[in-house]
């Protein structure tokens, strides 16, 4: 449904008549398709799309559908286990050379002498062992169930025909493990190549039409989703995220394709449904485009004739129904940004002067408690009020960790990184200063080494504007500081940690050491 959904909107904004089929047949040799999987950029992208599997792409550097194919079958826990997909990666780089088996080559040619499929199996079965198409199937059954007597006398069976067709009796012993081996987790070639063809017309999407693609994508993604999804648009293609406008967002993502922008859908704003928004769009589609807060606000309220007291002030059933907009849908949407436009908002702290504006129109002022004074010229304040009521925003954490007093202390102690700087290989090892939002945090419990006692620690999930990364604070920094640690969740931190390369993760992560600096910023 997510590829039909991309497609219609190339189709209706791009002129072309593309279909499922036709990218699966006619489109196999995209250079840049295959350049977004190795790049890693695999997010939404059926059946590869966890970190693990990405990895494992990258590693290979597909350059063909034989290459994702292989890596869909390949990518299973037996064949994990036993090493076969580390076996690949180095046929595949040229590493090692691929050794195949006497009456092997043809079977196997295409996967480096590796048994990936149940179909290479059954055909070297068929050419080496004299197996007719029943008995291979046979073959099949036999080793999918486990039947250790039947599965000797097919062995002997195997053996001998190997053995009349010249390979040598100690060769067709070990083709046999082979087949043993392969038999108990191979997988079937033609669902491999039917989940790779479907994988890799949503990677084909993705690089030939991504504001398409990601509207899409967008559109259907959990809140959880939604940060690694733009960051990696903000990555790998030229569509970019805008915040909602009042005159051209509606209940879905809306796209400009002459731009490549992607408007915010007024939906994923907090607490604004969809029978709002349809009022909203219902009263614009009428009167035409909203010219100004005051526009906006005398045509949706105007048969509320009521004054609020805040933003907060509930309404009567009957005003609900008769307009299913109230105070604290207009402070939202004009912190999500949506008037930006329309005002000539030129920075994020203007949005002060709208929602004064917005309140005397509504009937009070703006309270020192959820705007204090101190706050209201900076920029990160807004930057964190629109990221909390609809999840897109940009706080400029250089900018405050310029103006900290935490600046002084680190000098001299770590450079300052972005989480970007941090993720690359180059990094690892050095002592990194980072501000960022910490948007979770979690305990974890590991076994001591030396004394067998339990010991917590705990992970602090960091984002700068999409960009995430994990910082470990291992026990004794943890157990020193494990109250404030506790209370990080949604707050803007500058901390000292080393850069380190973790196999779990497959990436740099931060990790404290015993004289770690932190500092919270608000």
């Amino acid at each position: 449904a997510k590829l039909s959904a991309v497609i219609a909107l190339v189709n209706r904004n791009f002129g072309q008549e593309l279909t499922i089929g036709r990218i699966t047949q006619d489109m196999l040799e995209d250079g840049k398709t295959y350049r977004l999987l190795s790049d890693g950029n695999t997010q939404n992208v059926f059946q590869f799309s966890s970190p693990g599997i990405t990895r494992f792409i990258q590693d290979v550097q597909p350059e063909c559908i034989e290459d994702l194919i292989a890596i869909n079958a390949l990518y299973r826990p037996a064949t994990l286990d036993i090493g076969a997909t580390d076996d690949y990666v180095r046929f595949r780089r040229g590493e090692v050379a691929p050794v195949y088996n006497y009456g092997c080559y043809e079977a196997t040619k295409n996967t480096f002498g590796i048994m990936v499929y149940q179909e290479q199996f059954m055909s070297v079965a068929h050419t080496l062992g004299g197996f007719d198409l029943g008995k291979t199937d046979y073959l099949r059954k036999a080793i999918g169930k486990k039947k250790a007597d039947l599965m000797a006398t097919l062995k002997a069976d195997f053996i001998a025909g190997a053995v009349g067709n010249g390979c040598p009796d100690y060769e067709a012993e070990e083709i046999w493990h082979k087949i043993e081996v392969a038999g108990k987790y191979s997988f079937n070639r033609s669902h491999a190549a039917a989940y790779a063809l479907t994988a890799y017309c949503g990677a084909w999407l993705k690089a030939n039409y991504p504001s398409a693609f990601y509207t899409v994508a967008l559109q259907w993604a959990d809140d959880k989703e939604i940060p690694s999804l733009m960051a990696e648009m903000e990555r790998c293609s030229s569509a970019k995220i805008v915040p909602p406008d009042i005159n051209r967002s509606g209940t879905e993502f809306f796209t400009d394709y002459a731009t490549d922008e992607i408007f915010w859908s007024l939906t994923r704003i907090k607490q604004v449904g969809v029978k709002t928004v349809e009022y909203i769009v219902t009263e614009r589609d009428r009167g035409g485009a909203y010219t100004g807060i005051e526009n906006f606000i005398h045509r949706i309220f105007r048969y509320k004739l009521k004054k609020y007291s805040y933003w907060d002030d509930p309404d009567n059933a009957e005003e609900a129904v008769k307009v299913p907009v109230n105070a604290r849908h207009v402070k939202h949407m004009i912190l999500a940004g949506c008037f930006d436009r329309i005002e000539k908002a030129g920075a994020v702290t203007e949005r002060c002067a709208l929602l004064e504006r917005a309140a005397r129109e509504l009937g009070f002022s703006l309270s020192e408690k959820d705007f204090p004074q101190d706050m209201r010229g900076r920029h990160f304040f807004w930057s964190q009020q629109q990221i909390a009521v609809s999840g897109i925003g940009s706080i400029d954490y250089r900018r405050i960790f310029n103006n900290s007093e935490a600046r002084r202390q680190v000098k001299g102690k770590a450079s300052y990184l972005t989480l970007d700087e941090v993720a690359r290989d180059e990094n690892d090892g050095r002592r990194a200063t980072v501000c960022a939002t910490v948007v979770d945090v979690t305990e974890h419990t590991y076994k001591d080494r030396e004394t067998g006692s339990r010991k917590r620690f705990a992970k602090l999930t960091l984002s700068q504007n999409n960009r995430l990364a994990e910082c470990v604070c291992w026990n004794d920094y943890y157990m020193e500081h494990h109250t404030v640690i506790q209370s990080l969740k949604d707050r803007v931190v500058i901390l000292t940690a080393v850069i380190r390369y973790s196999d779990y993760n497959g990436c740099n992560t931060l990790q404290t050491y015993r004289n770690s600096l932190l500092f919270i910023q608000s």
